[in-house]
């Protein structure tokens, strides 16, 4: 950065020296340019002043993350550990909370959410093969051929 702002500066001199601006057109355009060059150097500098803020400020927001992080999964196993735990409890409930019907023609369990089966008007699918598994005007589940219907 300092490089930059000395090399503008002894740009700007020999400008000054071989008085561009009284050297036409060229010469007027020439100092311009080095001024706009100067203009572009103290923007650069005051970026990086800004960057360095930024990456300390960056610096203390992790590290106040990491204590935050240390003090709520202090007492406990390696934070992995817990979080493999909580996702397959939540895992456990979800499956809990759906009910798990077979396709009679594929064969493939699909999930299903209890409420649907309380709707009017309403055929659920099964989502592998588009079969209708249950239709609630019927209120039963759906077979092929000669099977008989389960009510519920």
């Amino acid at each position: 950065m300092a490089d930059l702002r000395r090399r503008i500066s002894h740009l700007q001199g020999m400008a000054e020296r071989l008085e561009l601006r009284e050297g036409g057109r060229e010469g007027r355009m020439l100092a311009e340019m080095v001024d706009v060059l100067r203009e572009m150097a103290l923007d650069v500098e005051e970026i990086g002043a800004n960057q360095i803020e930024l990456e300390d400020y960056v610096e203390e927001l992790d590290s106040d993350l990491m204590h935050l992080e240390a003090d709520l999964y202090a007492g406990g196993s390696d934070r992995r550990e817990r979080r493999g735990r909580e996702r397959a409890l939540r895992d456990t409930a979800d499956e809990a909370d759906y009910i798990l019907l077979e396709c009679p023609r594929c064969h493939k369990e699909s999930s299903y959410n209890p409420s649907l089966f309380d709707q009017e008007g309403i055929q659920l699918t099964c989502p592998h093969c588009g079969n209708i598994v249950y239709d609630s005007d019927e209120d039963c589940l759906v077979y092929e051929n000669d099977e008989e219907p389960l009510t519920s």
